[in-house]
C-alpha cells in the first residue's frame, strides 16, 4: 500500500514536471471552457443513487492548449449540485486547475475539482461517484476502467452524494 502511494506521488511529480516543461516550451492558445453560466447538466447515469442536476453558477474557466497538445484548464468555476428528489443542494467552487499531458492517459486534478463518473466506470458493478476532490488527484484513463488515486497525503475527496442524501 505504501509503495503504491509512493508510486502515485512520484507519477504526479513527474507529470507536473513534464507539464511545466511543456508550458515553458511553447506559447499556448487560450479558449473559453464551456459550458456557460445557467447551464444545467443532469446526472442520470448512476453517479448518485438519486438524480442530480448540476447548475453552472459562474464560469470564467479557460483552456490553455500548447502546440504539443498538452492542456491546462483553469479559472473560476462554481457549480450548484441539487438532489432532484429532495431539492437539497450544495454550492461548490471547482476552479481546478486540471492538467493533461501529451498523448498521456492520466489527468492531474489539482486544487478543487468536481469529479462525476457513472456507475461501472471504475470497475464492474462499481457505484457511480460525485466527488469534490482537493488536489493532487490522478485519474488514469488507460485501462478498461478508470482508476482514481490521491497523489499526496493532503489530497482529499468529499462524497457529494452523501452530502446531498440528507440526514
Amino acid at each position: 500500500m505504501r509503495r503504491s502511494r509512493l508510486s502515485a506521488v512520484l507519477l504526479g511529480i513527474a507529470s507536473a514536471a513534464l507539464m511545466a516543461q511543456t508550458a515553458l516550451a511553447d506559447r499556448p492558445a487560450r479558449d473559453p471552457a464551456p459550458p456557460p453560466p445557467g447551464t444545467v447538466i443532469p446526472l442520470t447515469s448512476g453517479e448518485c443513487p438519486f438524480p442530480v442536476d448540476l447548475l453552472v453558477l459562474a464560469n470564467k474557466e479557460y483552456t490553455l492548449t500548447f502546440a504539443s497538445g498538452a492542456q491546462i484548464v483553469t479559472g473560476q468555476l462554481s457549480v450548484r449540485a441539487t438532489n432532484v428528489t429532495t431539492g437539497g443542494s450544495v454550492d461548490v467552487n471547482v476552479s481546478g486547475p486540471l492538467f493533461t499531458s501529451v498523448g498521456g492517459s492520466t489527468l492531474l486534478l489539482s486544487g478543487a475539482t468536481l469529479l462525476f463518473l457513472p456507475a461501472g466506470a471504475t470497475g464492474p458493478d462499481s457505484p457511480g461517484v460525485l466527488w469534490l476532490t482537493r488536489g493532487p488527484v490522478l485519474v488514469d484513463l488507460s485501462g478498461q476502467f478508470l482508476t482514481v488515486s490521491l497523489a499526496a497525503a493532503d489530497a482529499s475527496v468529499t462524497d457529494l452524494c452523501a452530502a446531498l442524501a440528507g440526514p
